[in-house]
């Protein structure tokens, strides 16, 4: 048995946040061949809802999915979202989205980001996309985060939290939130596994492989489906794709199910 450990934004989508549904065609045969999967995205419940379980073959029993959205917050098994448990020790003051939110309102970021209002307990921005393809407005919705998480940073401090850029959005959250919270989550759940494999693209997904090791499971494979340089962690073999985002994803999987 081999425990999966997937981040979402990325890792399931696209360039634009489109959930790929070649992708979910083979999370569904590893789902089948009886290996334990689990999702860990700062994405919220609602959007879990609303985009990627929708293409779920519903006649494969999913009451053994792990799920954690918002990097930690919320937390749950199976896809009925409503079922899955809050943790408010995690949430932000509204008081703090309220500034937040009136950042995002600046004219500069018109048609680049908008304001995530399926967040419960983060402040989350995210980049308005542009048609397939459109180079040139993925350059610019890149920029625009960089600059609102530089305009936005004093919000963070001064309020004793933290900002966090992740491949669409950018995130104002509680200090000590981390993926590391969710993987801890299902790896105590779990109790044991043969392997795990973790997918991710941005450097905080390693933490996942990181929580791994702390539990002295000793086969672990990060793989990177980002851009840039592949973090790298001992007792850890780090792999990268040759394609990024779904497209990466969708490289390493075939040869899982092969």
């Amino acid at each position: 048995m081999a425990l999966y450990m997937f981040d979402v934004d990325g890792v399931l989508t696209d360039e634009n946040a489109r959930p790929d549904e070649d992708v979910v065609r083979k999370i569904e045969k590893l789902a089948i061949d009886g290996h334990v999967l689990s999702f860990v995205t700062g994405r919220s419940r609602g959007w879990l809802s609303d985009y990627l379980f929708p293409l779920f073959d519903d006649e494969i029993d999913w009451s053994s999915l792990y799920c954690v959205s918002e990097h930690g917050v919320i937390k749950g098994r199976g896809t009925d979202t409503s079922s899955w448990d809050l943790d408010e020790g995690y949430v932000i003051s509204d008081e703090v989205k309220d500034k937040l939110y009136k950042v995002s309102q600046k004219e500069k970021y018109e048609d680049l980001i908008q304001w995530d209002q399926t967040k419960e307990a983060m402040g989350t921005v995210e980049a308005v996309h542009g048609d397939p393809g459109d180079k040139e407005h993925l350059k610019k919705t890149r920029k625009a985060l960089q600059e609102y998480a530089d305009d936005v940073e004093s919000i963070a401090s001064e309020s004793g939290n933290k900002t966090a850029v992740s491949t669409y959005g950018v995130d104002v959250i509680h200090p000590d939130l981390t993926k590391k919270i969710g993987a801890t989550w299902i790896l105590d759940e779990i109790h044991s596994a043969e392997e795990v494999f973790v997918f991710g693209d941005s450097e905080g997904d390693i933490v996942m492989a990181v929580t791994a090791r702390e539990h002295h499971i000793d086969n672990i494979t990060f793989y990177w489906v980002g851009e840039g340089e592949t973090p790298q962690e001992d007792q850890i073999n780090s792999v990268a794709s040759e394609a990024s985002y779904s497209a990466g994803t969708n490289e390493i999987l075939e040869k899982h199910i092969g």
